[in-house]
């Protein structure tokens, strides 16, 4: 089982956002780590402004995956980051690298999916990091270069590969967790997930989008 590699799993979630942390749960049970002692729910960072950044929220993801590298830099540990708006897909859980690896993709959306390694990747919901690369990848973290705004995780950990082509990479194929239709922590909110009259349609809308898209994803199941 693909969890089976990591010392650590955290899944990164604002305390507010409880809903997003009840239907985590229910994923968690679904792949059998809900009760797993490596699994924690991590505080998520947040900001009051973007700084540098293109907003609050990218700014507080980039800071709490950030954190946790840290502190699995300290135990010398492997770590899973999971963000708490993914749905694995079906057998994910059965999942068996086929190769060794330092940094693994376990859900992204790519650019060119012909030539992964190479491509933009969006997306850094399902992350993993030996406990070799880990302080690594923080320090690059810690101390990258940029001009304009900074770079959101997802665009962070692909210019460190692109430093680093000697790091090697795993991604899943198919994806092992997509991104479920939620209300965003990271870009503006439409409208009708600022009045209360319209945040429940909004929710129930995303629920029925979620199930559809479920049906037609790749399935890992044997």
């Amino acid at each position: 089982m693909i969890f089976d590699y990591f010392d650590e799993i955290r899944i990164i979630n604002l305390a507010a956002r409880k809903d997003r942390r009840a239907k985590m749960r229910s994923e968690l049970r679904r792949v059998g780590i809900a009760d797993d002692p490596r699994v924690e729910f991590f505080d998520a960072i947040s900001f009051p402004d973007a700084g540098s950044f293109s907003s609050p929220g990218a700014r507080g993801v980039y800071h709490s995956q950030l954190a946790i590298l840290d502190q699995a830099a300290k135990r010398g540990h492997s770590v899973l980051i999971i963000e708490d708006d993914v749905d694995f897909v079906e057998g994910a859980e059965n999942f068996v690298p086929a190769e060794d690896w330092a940094i693994f993709y376990g859900g992204y959306y790519a650019d060119d999916p012909r030539n992964l390694h190479d491509s933009d990747i969006v997306g850094a919901h399902m992350m993993g990091f030996s406990g070799a690369i880990v302080p690594v990848v923080a320090d690059y973290l810690r101390s990258i270069s940029f001009d304009g705004i900074h770079p959101p995780i997802d665009g962070a950990y692909v210019w460190f590969r692109r430093a680093h082509p000697e790091v090697s990479t795993l991604f899943a194929r198919p994806p092992l967790g997509y991104q479920r239709p939620s209300r965003s922590d990271i870009a503006d909110l439409q409208f009708y997930d600022k009045l209360p009259v319209f945040r429940q349609g909004a929710a129930a809308a995303r629920s029925v989008k979620r199930s559809i898209k479920n049906i037609f994803r790749p399935s890992l199941a044997s």
